[in-house]
């Protein structure tokens, strides 16, 4: 796994302060010794904005969380999760086909209840999502979110699961911006604020966006999973995690000019860029960090066609998703009456 330099000077989180037990006192909760987690992202785009927002507010740091953050995609760290070698994913869509596959993961939280990916193209003669027949698009990784939501649009127009071919492209955002700007691929997935970027740039002068899967999809698209080891025997150091990433949730979600700084400084994006990006985001924001139950046995559905898998064999949602630390620290947060600082 590749780990990303700017994360690792400009993220890398130490062990608890004082300033950090002082804010732990405030709603009750005792001091505890650093924990050293590791913690994986798939790319430095919008859609981890809460993650990024926590750490750079020092809610981890708050937790007594000593962060070692690694930037892989979703193919590559679900299998870390499954193994050991990463304790947090915000992979939370990546997770789920791998916990239908067997794996012994959950998702606790979900950050997007859809995806925020466009499809763009640099061909003119691809007008729609049907004209992208028997075509490359790059994605991120193999099994990444844009995957994921492209197989799901496959499904939703009754289209087979060969119908288009996928192409990793990798997470730097100048590579994949290369691709598109160079029309090296028919067709890629971009970031509304990678869109912005693009077009300032002059990138995106000769394309046009083939379809807003915002609008096509419902699905959790990505959020905080862990281990079932990590949940039975680690259960307060999850409950901090999840704190701490909730509150990066809710201030991502309730403070713009803040979210918009954390674009422009953890993401070295445009303002502009970043203005943009944070109000399509916003759109696309869990309101509390969840799914409904029906929402949560749609989603299994779906996965369970994508996967092949016959009715008999779909998990139960409690075996996929725990929301119960969520509701939880929901639960603390609103009784402490805590509200996210500028």
């Amino acid at each position: 796994m590749k780990v990303c330099e700017m994360t690792k000077r400009y993220l890398r989180l130490v062990a608890l302060s004082l300033a950090g037990m002082a804010a732990a006192a405030v709603i009750g909760l005792p001091a505890h010794a650093a924990d050293r987690v590791k913690v994986s992202y798939p790319t430095l785009t919008s859609s981890y904005i809460f993650f990024f927002s926590a750490i750079q507010k020092g809610y981890y740091k708050d937790e007594g969380i000593d962060l070692d953050v690694i930037e892989a995609g979703g193919g590559v760290a679900t299998p870390a999760l499954v193994s050991g070698d990463v304790q947090f994913s915000t992979s939370g869509s990546s997770a789920i086909s791998a916990i239908m596959r067997g794996a012994r993961l959950k998702v606790l939280a979900v950050g997007e209840d859809r995806p925020s990916w466009q499809i763009w193209t640099s061909k003119p003669e691809i007008k729609s999502f049907q004209d992208l027949k028997g075509l490359q698009v790059g994605i991120l990784s193999r099994g990444d979110t844009g995957e994921v939501a492209i197989r799901y649009v496959l499904k939703k127009l009754g289209l087979p699961a060969d119908f288009v071919s996928y192409t990793p492209m990798g997470s730097s955002l100048g590579t994949r911006m290369a691709v598109v700007r160079a029309g090296s691929l028919p067709a890629a997935v971009l970031q509304p604020a990678e869109v912005e970027t693009l077009r300032a740039g002059g990138g995106l002068a000769n394309a046009h966006m083939v379809v807003d899967l915002a609008q096509e999809v419902r699905s959790t698209f990505n959020g905080l999973a862990t281990s079932d080891d990590m949940i039975k025997n680690h259960a307060d150091t999850v409950m901090r995690f999840v704190r701490a990433t909730r509150k990066g949730m809710i201030y991502a979600r309730d403070n713009r000019d803040g979210a918009i700084d954390v674009f422009v400084k953890a993401m070295k994006a445009p303002p502009e860029a970043a203005a943009h990006g944070y109000d399509e985001l916003r759109k696309v924001m869990a309101e509390d960090g969840s799914i409904a139950p029906d929402a949560q046995q749609n989603e299994l559905a779906l996965r369970a066609d994508m996967l092949s898998m016959p009715a008999s064999q779909i998990p139960p949602i409690t075996a996929v998703f725990d929301f119960s630390w969520l509701e939880k620290v929901n639960a603390e947060l609103k009784a402490a009456g805590w509200k996210p600082g500028l």
